[in-house]
């Protein structure tokens, strides 16, 4: 705004100038179209055109200006939240605690079961009798010591091995009574003489081409 105040003077008087420079050159005729008037007509065009381009100079520009532009403020990072120990002791899991692992005891030996009772409720009391073996009787051969014998193919293969320690009840005749098997004997032959043995009640039968004898005594 300084500046443009000398400008504005500077034209208003060059456009003083050529105003009185005009008169100084005389009147002009009325309708006339010589020297004189052209000149004055001429003065006071340019006299115009040097106030209006001294105007145009001293106005200012209507648009605004702008100013240089504002640096751009660096967009504010923010630091990473850290984690708090506390989160942290959540987010790492402590290993599992290793299980205790125990070796079973090794099982005792099961004792065996008692043997089970057997009983013999019939027999044919004829000593000697052959035939009454050979028709599928358990006969009691003997009295002293008291012997019961039936063939194997009869049904009486079981006389020769009833386990050691097994009660056999006899529920009927002379032989009636409660034993306990005491061991066995065996014989390479099928006939002959009784063997010598140390029971109260012995039972006998085939096995294959020899003889089984289970041997007893009184409980």
């Amino acid at each position: 705004m300084t500046r443009s105040r000398p400008l504005l003077r500077t034209a208003l008087v060059a456009a003083c100038a050529l105003l009185v420079a005009v008169p100084a050159s005389g009147p002009a005729l009325a309708g006339g179209t010589g020297p004189t008037g052209s000149a004055a007509g001429s003065t006071w065009s340019r006299a115009g055109a040097v106030v209006a381009d001294a105007a145009r100079a001293v106005a200012p520009d209507p648009r605004p200006t702008r100013g240089p532009a504002a640096p751009a403020r660096p967009a504010a990072t923010r630091p990473a939240a850290s984690a708090t120990p506390a989160a942290t002791a959540r987010a790492t899991k402590a290993p599992p605690a290793p299980r205790a692992t125990t070796t079973p005891a090794p099982k005792a030996p099961s004792s065996p079961p008692a043997p089970s009772a057997r009983v013999i409720s019939r027999y044919v009391d004829a000593p000697g009798s052959q035939a009454a073996i050979d028709r599928c009787n358990l006969v009691l051969w003997t009295h002293q010591p008291l012997w019961l014998a039936g063939h194997n193919y009869c049904g009486y293969q079981w006389l020769a091995f009833v386990p050691t320690g097994t009660t056999v009840r006899v529920t009927s005749g002379v032989a009636a009574g409660t034993y306990v098997v005491t061991g066995h004997q065996r014989l390479d032959r099928q006939s002959g003489a009784l063997p010598h043995v140390s029971a109260d009640l012995v039972l006998q039968t085939c096995v294959g081409s020899a003889t089984g004898l289970t041997l007893l005594r009184r409980a």
